[in-house]
């Protein structure tokens, strides 16, 4: 499973502060590639879940799939799939994959030595005490 879009959107009236949306590839079910999660309060057996969906049944899931797809932080899936109306199931996850893969634009330099901080510095603990 190849997870390409997480945010957490809490606080939210569901819980204050974990309200994960997840969006994933899942290349072992070619039939129902599309991974839909949401992990409330921590996990998905109390609250939350996840489904699985194929290319034609995004329209009808409940779901709302493209305010989900906001939600984990990559409407650009969303924005690709619409474009693609004539694409099918494999070549939009083709799509997607080659997307993701490509390198983040340059955004200044600011973000960019803020970016470095934060994948290599850690602090540990609560409040990083």
């Amino acid at each position: 499973m190849i997870t390409i879009g997480s945010r957490n959107n809490a606080p939210t009236t569901q819980h204050l502060t974990q309200d994960v949306y997840i969006f994933s590839l899942d290349l072992s079910r070619p039939g129902t590639p599309f991974c839909f999660e949401q992990s409330i309060g921590g996990g998905h057996a109390e609250q939350g879940g996840v489904r699985w969906l194929a290319l034609d049944e995004l329209d009808d899931w409940p779901g709302e799939w493209r305010e989900h797809l906001k939600k984990a932080g990559c409407p650009w899936v969303a924005e690709l799939i619409d474009a693609q109306p004539m694409a099918d199931q494999a070549a939009l996850v083709s799509l997607i994959l080659q997307r993701y893969a490509e390198p983040a634009k340059p955004a200044g330099r600011l973000k960019a030595i803020g970016s470095w901080l934060k994948r290599n510095i850690h602090v540990g603990g609560r409040y990083g005490v």
